[in-house]
């Protein structure tokens, strides 16, 4: 369940403020209405007002945006067009990119990190054969909503963030976990909805020859029937850990005796972030036990939308 926003704060007793409209590209929402006491002056009683807004990326222009094919033909160096660029939503200053963007050199999604999309292709493409859907070919797309009628956000909505990536035992000397970060300054990632990318989804339903077994085992049957994905989020300020350094988690997929006591999520589903307190970033984590010689087997993907961020 859904931990209200302000829980670990005293509620201003009358709230009167009229909503206001955002103002900013992205046509995400502004809630200044939640408001909270986050601080009060010994002497004067005056208190400090937070302000919470909802990053549903909406709005955006396709240069921030998976594009050509639900594949993202534009988030790769070799894309003969112009390459996706990095997303921060204003006035947040939170920030969506795959790993290295901004530098000086193309950067590739599989190296990790985040792009926004609105693809949702949940079966195969017309007029081809196969399990395409659940191929790497159809990577930005979510398992939600009409098949390929782009409605797949939460709320059947368009676009929302897709995630890639992992640190793992056999990547860890090279590999570093997906992080959205604050480009200035520091706030509270309340929490965001989560579902599985078709691509994911295909893969835990019917497996892949790449998994523990060898064969194609679906995540059911892996482990003796207690296959498990796990979304992990752990939160720093500064170079400091948050929460202790602990992760707070979601399962995207979990079974015991080959049944399913989690997901798989194929609807957007709350993973509450706000144990983590006040950051300048949070870094993901995707970990599962149907793992081989070259580390985790099931794609490494979650999508996201809907990002509450309280500053």
């Amino acid at each position: 369940m859904k931990k209200t926003l302000f829980s670990k704060t005293l509620l201003v007793a009358s709230i009167s403020l009229a909503v206001a409209t955002s103002c900013t590209k992205q046509n995400d929402l502004q809630v200044p209405a939640a408001q909270a006491e986050t601080a009060k002056d010994g002497k004067s009683g005056a208190k400090a007002l937070t302000t919470t807004y909802t990053i549903t990326f909406e709005g955006i222009g396709r240069s921030y945006m998976a594009d050509t094919t639900s594949y993202g033909d534009n988030t790769y160096a070799a894309y003969g067009g112009t390459q996706i660029a990095p997303y921060t939503h204003s006035p947040s200053n939170l920030r969506f990119a795959i790993k290295g963007a901004g530098g000086a050199s193309p950067v590739n999604f599989w190296d990790g990190g985040f792009v926004v999309s609105d693809w949702n292709y949940k079966t195969n493409k017309a007029g081809t054969s196969g399990d395409w859907w659940y191929s790497y070919l159809n990577q930005c797309s979510v398992y939600s909503g009409t098949d390929g009628a782009k409605n797949g956000g939460y709320g059947g909505s368009s676009n929302f963030a897709v995630m890639f990536g992992y640190v793992d035992s056999y990547n860890s000397s090279y590999a570093t976990r997906p992080t959205l970060n604050f480009t200035s300054g520091s706030g509270v990632v309340e929490g965001m909805y989560v579902c599985l990318p078709s691509y994911t989804y295909g893969i835990i339903q019917n497996g892949n020859t790449f998994g523990s077994t060898g064969v194609a085992t679906p995540l059911k049957d892996i482990a003796s029937g207690y296959g498990y994905l796990t979304l992990r989020a752990y939160g720093f300020n500064g170079s400091t850990a948050t929460n202790g350094g602990a992760p707070v988690e979601i399962d995207l997929a979990r079974y015991a005796n080959h049944i399913a006591t989690a997901g798989p999520l194929t609807a957007w589903t709350y993973f509450d972030l706000s144990d983590l307190g006040t950051v300048t970033r949070v870094e993901f984590n995707i970990v599962g036990n149907d793992s081989g010689t070259y580390g985790l087997n099931t794609p490494a993907y979650v999508c996201m939308d809907n990002v509450d961020v309280t500053l």
